[in-house]
């Protein structure tokens, strides 16, 4: 009961806290960044994302969870659309479309919009699914949340993923026994750190391998993680979600115990109880923070540009121009070598690669059909012909997918190693803007907050066509299948190889031709998003400038109202700082 009292004051204090800022905050997206945190504060809502790379068993781990076949599962990766699970006394599903319409759909209705297969790159324009569903895990404002599982063949779905972790108050971060922990893992894992107050770590798919492999992936899973991310005391939950889906779907109680998920449902039980509510706080603490960072680095730049003279201040804005124009100069041809290094990493990397990749599976592949065929040089006409092509259809699919796992950390350890280039470069770039007005107007200003992930989505995600998995065509002829077998298996062996050769060079050129281009889009995208992020930070400054050159036309009675209502504005900022701080020590100490 002391931690629900501690909770609600906690909760209550800033409410208050947010209410004054909205009074003193000077732009639209700060009050509407404020008026988010605080409905959620209010309304006491709670956002547990589940996340992973894809083909974790996600979705499979979240019908497990409910008990309940809710959402839809498949081989192949399945969800695309960011799906928001809350309570309801009973099952109702909306849709919500980008253009602002929504729609009431039935459960069988689902997978016709949230799934890849069926929505491919999301051409139904859906920005969001939302269930209600009586489960006591969603009550008291608790939303669970499907995500695109990240470094899918679909890069769309990456980005949505992304997109949305923002929101997190928490996270269940999902990986499996095999593969174990992979880079694209290590780097989503290190953003998704930067929103969530809390992560929640699952080994999934532990019946598909045996009790000492399953040890073995822990334990490197473990090791990753601490190594890399610098994470200590933290617990991986074991289980099978298939299992316990089937467990209880079926009743069987036996089933969902030996499953792991009942430790895992304990755990969340107890802190959904007693710690929810802090996480809560501090989420919203963390970025009401960086509101009023901004905020306070304007307005503080204004009251600078008051104490100039005002041809003084004209001169001065002018040499702020002059050096943003260089500033920007440097900021192009920053991304032009950039550029040149993503051109580069596909020369050096991705077309040696494939070509290799060619050369030597199409030998292989070669030898093993010799070897097969004389495996099965007994076989009838139609059977031969058939086992070939079954064969073939198989291991081509394996090839290229075995090629895509092996291949990714590599393109990804070397793109990431350029986004990193491109984001400190940026950072440089923002801090060289904020250095140069405190320079100019001689006063030191902190700079705009930019610690926000701004390497968010770095990891590389390949997108090999769905009908790469094609059957091959039926490499007979009904005139094969009526010659003595010894002429007709040569027959259908010649076609075999000459049809191998063709296959594995038809896909290597379509990967050459998809990596190639979502190499560069991605590194693309990111210089966008990275110069959206510096123009604003430069037209903050200037319109803080130009605000203060606007003032100094006021009168003398206007100015001095003017500077009052400055010095209220930043002491409001100052003051609410100082309280979050205290509160996230109160946090701390109830933790």
């Amino acid at each position: 009961m002391k931690k629900l009292e501690t909770y609600s004051t906690n909760r209550e204090e800033l409410g208050q806290m947010l209410a004054r800022l909205a009074d003193v905050v000077s732009t639209e997206e700060s009050r509407r960044t404020l008026a988010e945190i605080a409905h959620n504060v209010s309304q006491n809502r709670f956002t547990l994302i589940v996340a992973g790379q894809f083909k974790r068993g996600k979705t499979t781990f979240i019908n497990a969870l409910l008990g309940s076949d809710l959402l839809p599962v498949a081989i192949i990766p399945v969800t695309s659309i960011i799906t928001v699970i809350g309570y309801g006394d009973e099952l109702g599903i909306e849709l919500f479309f980008q253009d602002g319409g929504r729609r009431e759909i039935s459960q069988a209705e689902l997978p016709h919009f949230i799934t890849e297969k069926q929505n491919p790159q999301n051409r139904e324009n859906v920005d969001r699914v939302e269930i209600h569903y009586p489960s006591p895990y969603l009550k008291n404002h608790v939303e669970l949340i499907d995500t695109p599982g990240v470094a899918s063949i679909h890069s769309h779905n990456t980005e949505t993923t992304y997109g949305y972790l923002p929101k997190a108050d928490a996270a269940i971060f999902l990986v499996s026994v095999d593969p174990p922990l992979t880079a694209a893992e290590l780097h989503f894992l290190n953003d998704l750190r930067t929103y969530a107050n809390r992560i929640f770590f699952v080994q999934n798919k532990i019946d598909t391998v045996s009790e000492s492999d399953r040890v073995e992936s822990l334990e490197f899973t473990r090791r990753a993680i601490e190594e890399n991310l610098g994470l200590e005391n933290f617990k991986i939950y074991p289980l099978s979600a298939r299992n316990a889906l089937e467990g209880k779907l079926a009743g069987d109680l036996d089933a969902v115990e030996d499953s792991g998920l009942p430790a895992f449902e304990r755990m969340l039980e107890e802190f959904l109880l007693t710690e929810k509510g802090n996480v809560i706080i501090s989420s919203a603490v963390n970025k009401t923070r960086s509101v009023i960072d901004q905020e306070v680095f304007s307005l503080s730049l204004t009251q600078r540009a008051l104490k100039e003279p005002l041809a003084e201040l004209e001169k001065k804005i002018s040499l702020f121009e002059e050096a943003r124009q260089e500033i920007e100069l440097e900021r192009s041809d920053s991304e032009s070598l950039v550029g040149q290094e993503a051109r580069r990493l596909v020369d050096r990397l991705l077309l040696p690669d494939l070509d290799a990749l060619k050369e030597e599976k199409t030998r292989t592949l070669t030898l093993e059909i010799n070897a097969l065929a004389r495996d099965t040089a007994e076989l009838g006409n139609r059977e031969f012909a058939e086992t070939i092509n079954e064969y073939l259809h198989d291991r081509v699919h394996d090839i290229f997918n075995e090629w895509r796992v092996a291949e990714q950390d590599r393109i990804e350890q070397e793109l990431a190693r350029i986004i990193r280039r491109l984001v400190e470069r940026t950072n440089r770039i923002i801090e060289r803007l904020t250095a140069v007005s405190s320079q100019i107007f001689g006063a030191s200003l902190s700079g705009f907050s930019v610690s926000e992930s701004l390497e968010g989505a770095s990891s590389f995600s390949f997108k090999i066509d769905e009908d790469v998995k094609v059957a091959l065509e039926s490499i007979t002829e009904a005139a094969t299948l009526i010659m003595p077998r010894r002429l007709a298996h040569r027959r259908i062996l010649s076609e075999a190889r000459e049809r191998t050769a063709k296959q594995i060079d038809r896909h290597c050129g379509r990967l050459r031709h998809d990596l190639t281009g979502q190499i560069l889009e991605t590194v693309e995208a990111f210089r966008r998003r990275l110069a959206a992020v510096v123009e604003n930070t430069s037209s903050g400054i200037e319109e803080a400038l130009d605000t203060g050159r606007r003032a100094q036309a006021k009168s003398a009675a206007e100015l001095r109202e003017f500077e009052e209502e400055l010095n209220n504005r930043l002491a409001v900022l100052n003051q609410v700082s100082e309280d979050l701080a205290q509160l996230r020590h109160n946090l701390s100490d109830t933790a």
